[in-house]
């Protein structure tokens, strides 16, 4: 589970379903194990199609973790493949990126028409890449009826329908938490000792107030003036708000929590001045450091390494550990504002089928695979067990003999991201009954009046395009506190006026009205 996790901005059309047989021999669904978080152990081979015919078909897999490719991702692959060749027929390549760079390359190789079968939307905006044509309609020719059924079994047919763009399926959920503690962060534990804080361990996460919070970090950079107290990131905002990004994106969105369906600019709310405000404080007193605009390390690397003492994250059952596994250290998680599900927090970054998969069935049969069975959802999640984790008595997990967080060859932390992290095995230090708890987060947390709507950019595609370029050019400038937040933020709204903003703006109040009225 991971970060948000929430995590996320940018642009990319829909084009129709293609498809080239290498291997065909897709004649019926594979049959995959059901998740209870243990291995599975009776599980029975895909039908007799793939395996008579003795071909393996090759497919690509692209999702990110925040620092790149582990250094033992051919183990894990080779793992996964041997489950795989012998229940499905398919070989899987894991091609991984590193967070700053994901959306660059997966936006180069799709349009370069390079394979890629199944793949993470997560920081290319799904509405975006639907609109630029880069994934498959995953119901054209029953595929998904045909090849996933386990998908819609294991997610709920409610959270499909919530990736619907225009009405046709484009991509399918991870199973994860929908909802989010906005207003996070994760401070670790030796400098709050450091400072005289007395650290409540029995506490996953521990209520404050923002000017609590802003204290806290008064304190940790009077007591070490040479570390970076705090650590923007491009999702800082967002999580850092009760703001609905409506479409995934900032152009256009809802207010205080998403109460009312009124769409407004962000950019000209007083949320937004304020929060640009603190953050200008922050660095004007040296709390960030002057090279965070350019430096792409991970913060949790930052931490790890000592030059940095605190994050924004999102809130939900099992940060705790989470970003304790991540940093290498004992963390502490601080919330300021709501439990919160926004309308686009079910489709924020959907599992898709690439325009450029060289086959669209035994794509599909592979995703369902990581939906349903447990061997291959805890080999992406926790890697080889014995290697990098150690099942205990008590059924939790944790690290293998000779192993932590500092030498691990798979310690990701992004399970959150994979598809389906419900079925596999919980981490020592979670309540064993993590998923379970997860599952009545989203179920009580606020959740925005426009719950399950999309947004279809077509009609604003090129403003999207060009707002989005303005947003890109100054967002870390005004939000890492780096320009007097006055002048930069008119400076980007005129900018933005001028790229088409209030188009979209008016663009997302249409449909969001017609959304309303055809669900009174």
């Amino acid at each position: 589970m991971r970060k948000g996790l929430a995590l996320l901005l940018a642009l990319l059309m829909v084009f129709s379903l293609s498809a080239c047989g290498k291997g065909g021999n897709d004649s019926g669904n594979a049959k995959t194990g059901s998740g209870t978080g243990t291995s599975a152990e009776n599980q029975e081979d895909t039908d007799s199609g793939e395996k008579a015919s003795g071909e393996i078909t090759h497919l690509v897999m692209s999702f990110m973790t925040w620092t790149g490719a582990p250094n033992d991702t051919d183990k894990i692959q080779e793992a996964i493949n041997e489950i795989t060749r012998e229940r499905y027929g398919i070989e899987v390549e894991l091609q991984i990126s590193d967070s700053s760079s994901y959306k660059q390359n997966m936006t180069l190789a799709l349009s370069g028409g390079e394979q890629i079968d199944i793949i993470s939307t997560i920081l290319s905006n799904y509405n975006s890449m639907v609109q630029q044509g880069y994934l498959l309609d995953l119901e054209e020719n029953d595929l998904i009826k045909n090849y996933g059924a386990g998908i819609a079994e294991t997610v709920g047919a409610e959270y499909v329908d919530a990736c619907r763009v225009n009405g046709k399926l484009y991509g399918v959920p991870n199973n994860r938490d929908m909802a989010q503690g906005r207003g996070c962060a994760a401070i670790a534990n030796k400098y709050l000792e450091g400072i005289g804080y007395t650290v409540d361990n029995s506490k996953e996460i521990i209520q404050i107030t923002q000017a609590e919070l802003d204290d806290i970090y008064a304190r940790l950079h009077e007591k070490y003036p040479d570390t970076e107290v705090y650590r923007p990131t491009t999702l800082s905002m967002s999580q850092f708000s009760n703001v609905d990004l409506l479409g995934g994106n900032a152009f256009g969105v809802l207010l205080d929590y998403g109460k009312e369906l009124k769409v407004e600019n962000l950019f000209t709310s007083d949320f937004y001045k304020e929060y640009c405000s603190r953050i200008y404080d922050y660095n004007q007193k040296g709390y960030i450091s002057k090279d965070s605009v350019t430096d792409t390390t991970a913060v949790t690397e930052l931490v790890k390494a000592g030059t940095l003492i605190g994050y924004t994250t999102a809130g939900k059952p099992g940060i705790k550990q989470q970003e304790t596994n991540m940093c290498g250290q004992p963390m502490t998680i601080f919330q300021t504002l709501d439990d919160y599900i926004s309308s686009s927090a079910v489709a924020s970054f959907p599992w898709a089928i690439s325009i450029n998969t060289i086959n669209a069935e035994a794509s599909m049969r592979l995703l369902n695979a990581f939906y349903t069975d447990a061997d291959l959802a805890n080999l992406l999640s926790w890697g080889i067990e014995g290697v990098h984790y150690k099942v205990q008595d008590n059924g939790l997990i944790t690290f293998a003999d000779g192993v932590d967080a500092t030498n691990s060859g798979w310690n990701h932390s992004i399970g959150w991201e994979l598809p389906n992290q419900f079925i596999t095995y919980v981490w020592e230090g979670n309540d064993p009954a993590l998923w379970t708890n997860i599952d009545n987060f989203n179920k009580n947390a606020k959740k925005s009046a426009a719950s399950g709507f999309t947004f279809d950019a077509t009609n604003v595609a090129t403003e999207l395009t060009s707002v989005q370029n303005v947003y890109d050019e100054f967002q870390k400038s005004i939000e890492y506190g780096f320009v007097e937040p006055t002048a930069g933020i008119e400076e980007m709204n005129t900018k933005m006026q001028k790229a088409g903003l209030e188009r979209m703006i008016a663009e997302k109040q249409t449909q969001l009205d017609a959304w309303a009225a055809a669900n009174k």
